[in-house]
């Protein structure tokens, strides 16, 4: 190739982007630390979906992953377990923002995914909760379902509230010229 056709082609990470989304990892692993006494009341998905419908799939996917890293470490339960079950749980934000709502930016339709993931992940985290913590199923899913309750509630809200100014605030900040 020759080095003209190397200049035109768009890097798949500037530095620039780089320390942004690095930034944006420290604010979602920080805030879910300050609401940690709330019990599952954060703006997690609220800014999963935010990075993954501005990021795309693979760098909200490196977000996520790096957060869940974090999270897990500063928590203590980074065990194999544990964490793939949380990473899966994760993950289903990036795949359904960038698929089956690849093409919405109605915060209320949003929302209702935002609910939807909390769910999905809720759900997810059953078996590997069980296995770690030798919890019967139909206890375990008894006493979650108010915490799952709340997760679903504190996305919609965080979504539907939140959302828009947030990706008009962030856009701004990924559109301004290195100066």
């Amino acid at each position: 190739m020759s080095t003209q056709e190397n200049k035109t082609e768009k890097p798949f990470l500037t530095a620039r982007e780089l320390c942004i989304m690095a930034m944006l990892t420290v604010l979602l692993f920080g805030q879910e630390q300050l609401m940690n006494f709330l019990p599952n009341i954060n703006f997690t998905i609220l800014l999963m979906v935010l990075y993954a419908k501005t990021f795309g799939f693979a760098k909200s996917s490196m977000m996520i992953t790096v957060y869940l890293l974090l999270d897990a470490t500063f928590m203590g339960s980074l065990n194999p377990i544990w964490t793939t079950g949380q990473w899966i749980g994760w993950m289903m934000i990036p795949i359904l923002c960038c698929t089956v709502f690849k093409k919405t930016e109605d915060s209320l339709k949003l929302a209702f995914a935002g609910a939807l993931c909390a769910f999905l992940y809720c759900w997810v985290m059953i078996l590997p909760t069980m296995w770690v913590l030798h919890t019967p199923f139909k206890a375990y899913l008894i006493k979650d379902i108010p915490f799952e309750l709340l997760l679903a509630a504190s996305s919609f809200l965080g979504i539907l509230l939140l959302y828009d100014p947030l990706r008009k605030l962030l856009k701004r900040l990924l559109r301004m010229e290195a100066q």
